[in-house]
């Protein structure tokens, strides 16, 4: 891969009340250690919000925030609510909206929601009207209907842009929904998808030439560069995107122009 990368998903630890969840994580400063000579401008720092503990939501979007004003901006901010929070989760939406947060991270299996739920409905409603961006973990290992139930939040939630992570992992066939969607004039196209971790799972496999084939017939332009870092490294994740056979136009969406456009909330 020649060009831009923007790293649409990784998990640094950016305050010491993660390690409570995720003893694992290693700061920030560790992925810029690993990336080096591999073209990556900007990644996606995630965070994610424990239910019923406002105290630690804020301490750590108020921590991705001040990530990416450390680093200047290389670092994007990828704040979290927990859907259950209800009131308190929209007000802390639109706190960290307004201190400048463009993304919004949802887990249903890490924090215990079914994608099914009025809330998460509710919530991700709310934040297509803040203008937020919200990128949910779609490869639930438990949930086997969990494709279906993001093609309705999609339907439900129409006007907000929704990234689905990992690309339903081994259930990626199911994302043929959406290009049949997208035959409907009334179908806005506010569904993405990041390849994190499944292009690393079927590269150099029996399954890499259908997953390639499936993404084109989504749309290459709805699909994202992510590493998933630290479950994976980026040096790998690049190198498997870059053996799926894409086109270097195809490439350059993927790997860089999608996820720029998303990040600028006036373009995408």
């Amino acid at each position: 891969m020649s060009g831009p990368i923007i790293d649409s998903h990784i998990h640094p630890l950016v305050h010491e009340r993660q390690r409570m969840r995720e003893p694992w994580l290693p700061p920030a400063e560790s992925y810029l250690a690993c990336i080096d000579g591999l073209g990556i401008e900007r990644a996606a720092a995630l965070v994610m919000a424990p239910r019923a503990d406002m105290e630690v939501t804020r301490l750590l979007n108020d921590a991705v925030l001040a990530l990416a004003d450390r680093h200047d901006g290389f670092f994007f901010p990828v704040c979290s609510v927990h859907p259950f929070d209800g009131v308190e989760a929209v007000r802390e939406l639109e706190r960290v909206v307004a201190s400048g947060a463009r993304w919004l991270k949802l887990h249903p299996y890490s924090q215990g929601f079914d994608v099914a739920a009025p809330e998460v409905a509710a919530l991700v409603r709310k934040a297509g009207d803040l203008g937020v961006t919200v990128l949910f973990d779609a490869a639930s290992p438990t949930d086997g209907a969990e494709p279906g139930k993001f093609v309705q939040l999609a339907m439900d939630a129409r006007e907000t842009r929704l990234i689905l992570a990992h690309a339903h992992a081994m259930a990626f066939s199911s994302l043929l929904v959406y290009e049949i969607l997208a035959r409907y004039p009334w179908w806005p196209r506010r569904v993405w998808v990041d390849i994190s971790g499944t292009a690393g799972l079927l590269a150099g496999g029996p399954y890499a030439e259908q997953f390639t084939w499936i993404l084109r017939k989504m749309g290459t332009d709805r699909v994202l560069f992510g590493s998933d870092w630290v479950v994976h490294d980026p040096r790998t994740a690049v190198e498997a995107v870059a053996a799926l056979g894409f086109d270097a136009a195809e490439q350059r969406a993927i790997f860089y122009d999608n996820a720029a456009a998303l990040m600028d909330p006036d373009n995408a």
